[in-house]
């Protein structure tokens, strides 16, 4: 959440190269503390309501910033992405066992800011995308609730290849990275990322 208040800085200040980076820093770091959470079984109530907060924060209001809003399309893009979000977290907030309703907030706001990052901000293009996130979060198609870091070790070595071109590659191979990345997770998430499909019939049953 701290990550995604100095994005809000530094949208505010129009520096949307740091925001976009620090997004990026987020989405990475959100596996890992959502991985250290379970293994620490500190899963209380407030602490979800927490988590919801700093997804909202970050993800949401963070990413909808980098839109620019210097014209009402734009602004009321932004609103749209922050509502979007909204009803995304009320889905998931809902309790849908192994499974997320609606592409997570997360991989939206990275395929944001990475396409910020590629196009240095090019405002047409992050509507266009912001556009398109936003349809994916509100069309409830489900998507494996994948813990990364406790998942197959192909899985392991995509996160920490993020993580390693975050530190050591040029700046422009990492957003597309992130990019081909979250891509892959929107269009591919059974056959790649998880088997939603087994888990459907049991979530209709109930």
């Amino acid at each position: 959440m701290v990550l995604g208040l100095f994005s809000i800085f530094c949208s505010f200040y129009r520096k949307s190269h740091c925001a976009s980076w620090l997004l990026l820093i987020s989405f990475l770091l959100d596996m890992a503390v959502g991985t250290m959470t379970r293994h620490l079984s500190s899963c209380s109530k407030s602490r979800a309501e927490l988590n919801d907060f700093a997804v909202f924060t970050t993800f949401g209001l963070a990413s909808a910033l980098l839109l620019g809003m210097d014209g009402p399309l734009s602004g009321l893009l932004a609103i749209m992405y922050v509502l979007a979000t909204s009803f995304r977290l009320c889905f998931f907030s809902a309790g849908v066992p192994f499974i997320y309703k609606g592409l997570p907030c997360s991989y939206a706001s990275c395929v944001l800011a990475s396409t910020s990052l590629l196009t240095k901000g090019n405002t047409f293009i992050l509507c266009c995308v912001a556009s398109l996130m936003i349809l994916f979060m509100m069309d409830q198609t489900y998507y494996p609730h994948e813990e990364i870091l406790e998942s197959e070790k192909w899985k392991k070595i995509v996160y920490l290849g993020g993580v390693i071109m975050l530190f050591l590659s040029p700046f422009s191979l990492t957003p597309l990275y992130c990019l081909l990345w979250s891509v892959s997770y929107i269009f591919f998430p059974d056959s790649l990322w998880g088997k939603t499909t087994c888990l459907r019939p049991q979530h209709r049953g109930n």
